[in-house]
C-alpha cells in the first residue's frame, strides 16, 4: 500500500468518524529546517525541510490523533507519512488504543532493551530526535488499571520492519561479504512475513506505580525487526544470491526507577530466549547460516542534579550465551559482552531561554564513542534556533567509530504551534 493510498484511507475514515464524536479539535505541531556540514568532505549531506502535525479530537467516546509527517529535501520527491493514527476510547477503568501507534517501554535513554514493540527508524542511524526514531505499528493496545498496578495487552496485527539507510544514503555501509573476489554476490530484499493472524505479535506487561518505587514486568513474541541472511544459493559458476527474512522469537523482562536521597536510579533487563542470528565460516559452504542463542541486555541509569545543571548516565551490558566468535550481526561481529556508556548533562541560562546539552556514548570494546554537543536558544512564540555536532571517534570497528568521516555540524530552527 503506497503512501497517497494510506493518506487517502486516513482522510476518508476521518470523515466517517468524526461525526461520531461531540468535541472539538486540537491542532499542534513543529515545522523545522535541519541542515548539516560534514567536516571530511566540506560539503552540506543534509539540508531538509519537516513538517511534523498532529490532530488530536476529543469527544465524549475518547479521541482521535491524525499525526502526518511531511519531509522535503532538494533533489527529492516531498516524502509524506502517517507518524501516527489512532483512536483512544475511555471505560471507566480501562482505556483501549486503535490504529498506528508507537509505544514505549523501558527505562533507558537513547537505547532499546524492552523498547521492541515500535521499530526504529535508522535512515539518519540514530541522530533522530528520540522522539522520532520510533515507528509506528498497527496495533491494538489495552491497559487496565487496577489501583497503582497497570496491566497493557499490545497487539500488532502486521509486521513493521525497521527503516534502514537508503542506498545512496551517507549513513549506508557496503557488507563485507565473504566470498573470494571472482565471485559475484546479489544480496536479495528481505521477504517479509505474511499478513496472517499466525504471524502477528503479542506484548504484555503489569506495572506498578508508587512515589518510592515503580516497576514493571514485560514479554512479547516478536519478530527481530533487522532482517537475517537466511540462505546462500549458488545461481552460476560465479554467482550467489544472498537471501533476506525475519524472524520471531520470545522475550521477558522489566525495568524499575526509585530515589536514593535526591538520585534516581533507573534500571531495566531482558532476557531474548533462542534469539536467532547469523553465523559466518569462510571454510564452510555456505559460509552464513543461522543459530540460535539466549541474549541478555541489563541497563543501570543514575539522574541527579547538580551546580544546577541536570546530570544523567548509564552502563548498558549485553551478554550472548554460548558465544562463538563467527556470530555476526549486520555482517559485524557479536561479543560476548559489549559494554556501552551513556552520559548526558544539561543546564539553562538567560533566564531559561539558552539551553546548553551534551550527550555521549561509549562503547568500550572497540574504544570508540558519538560526542552530540547543542546549543538551543527560546526567540519567542514558539522559535528555537539549535546548534550542535554529531562526532564520531575511535576504532573503526565499532558502532561510532566506523562512521568518523560522518562527523559533522549541524543548524535547525524549529516552530512549534
Amino acid at each position: 500500500m503506497n503512501r497517497r493510498t494510506i493518506v487517502f484511507i486516513t482522510l476518508l475514515a476521518t470523515a466517517m468518524l468524526l461525526p461520531l464524536f461531540a468535541g472539538e479539535g486540537v491542532f499542534s505541531g513543529m515545522v523545522r529546517n535541519y541542515a548539516a556540514f560534514r567536516f571530511s568532505h566540506a560539503d552540506i549531506p543534509v539540508h531538509e525541510i519537516t513538517a511534523d502535525v498532529r490532530f488530536e479530537y476529543y469527544g465524549d467516546m475518547g479521541k482521535l490523533t491524525l499525526h502526518p509527517v511531511a519531509y522535503s529535501s532538494p533533489n527529492k520527491s516531498l516524502e509524506l507519512s502517517l507518524g501516527e493514527a489512532y483512536m483512544d476510547f475511555y471505560l471507566p477503568s480501562t482505556d483501549i488504543r486503535v490504529g498506528m501507534q508507537n509505544v514505549i517501554w523501558g527505562e533507558a535513554e537513547g537505547a532499546f532493551i524492552t523498547d521492541l514493540v515500535s521499530p526504529r527508524d535508522l535512515r539518519s542511524f540514530i541522530l533522530a530526535d528520540f522522539t522520532e526514531i520510533r515507528k509506528a505499528v498497527p496495533a491494538v493496545k489495552v491497559d487496565h488499571y487496577l489501583g497503582d498496578y497497570t496491566l497493557e495487552a499490545i497487539w500488532v496485527s502486521h509486521f513493521v520492519p525497521f527503516s534502514p539507510p537508503s542506498e545512496d544514503s551517507m549513513w549506508r555501509q557496503a557488507a563485507n561479504l565473504p566470498f573470494p573476489p571472482a565471485i559475484t554476490a546479489t544480496i536479495l530484499e528481505p521477504t517479509m512475513p505474511k499478513s496472517s493472524l499466525e504471524n502477528s505479535e503479542l506484548f504484555l506487561s503489569l506495572s506498578h506505580f508508587a512515589p518510592k518505587l515503580s516497576w514493571t514486568l514485560n514479554g512479547g513474541y516478536q519478530w527481530g525487526d533487522e532482517p537475517l541472511v537466511t540462505s546462500v544459493t549458488t545461481t552460476g559458476a560465479t554467482t550467489r544470491d544472498i537471501a533476506q527474512g525475519y524472524k520471531r522469537y520470545p522475550f521477558v523482562g522489566g525495568s524499575m526507577n526509585t530515589s536514593i536521597a535526591s538520585v534516581v536510579l533507573r534500571t531495566e533487563a531482558a532476557l531474548a530466549i533462542d534469539k536467532p542470528m547469523n553465523s559466518l565460516d569462510t571454510t564452510a559452504n555456505p559460509p552464513i547460516s543461522l543459530e540460535k542463542h539466549h541474549q541478555v541486555q541489563t541497563l543501570i541509569g543514575l539522574d541527579w542534579n547538580m551546580f544546577g545543571a541536570q546530570w544523567s548516565t548509564q552502563y548498558l551490558m549485553i551478554y550472548t550465551h554460548n558465544h562463538q566468535d563467527q556470530l555476526i550481526s549486520q555482517m559485524k561481529s557479536i561479543k560476548e559482552f559489549a559494554h556501552t556508556l551513556t552520559f548526558r548533562v544539561q543546564d539553562t541560562f538567560l533566564d531559561e531561554r539558552l539551553t546548553a546539552r551534551l550527550f555521549t556514548y561509549v562503547e568500550l570494546d572497540p574504544a570508540n564513542a558519538l560526542f552530540r554537543p547543542s546549543l538551543s536558544y527560546n526567540l519567542g512564540d514558539g522559535v528555537i534556533l539549535e546548534g550542535g555536532a554529531e562526532i564520531f571517534v575511535g576504532d573503526e570497528e565499532g558502532t561510532f567509530g566506523s562512521y568518523q568521516d560522518n562527523s559533522l555540524a549541524f543548524l535547525a530552527l524549529r516552530w512549534y504551534f
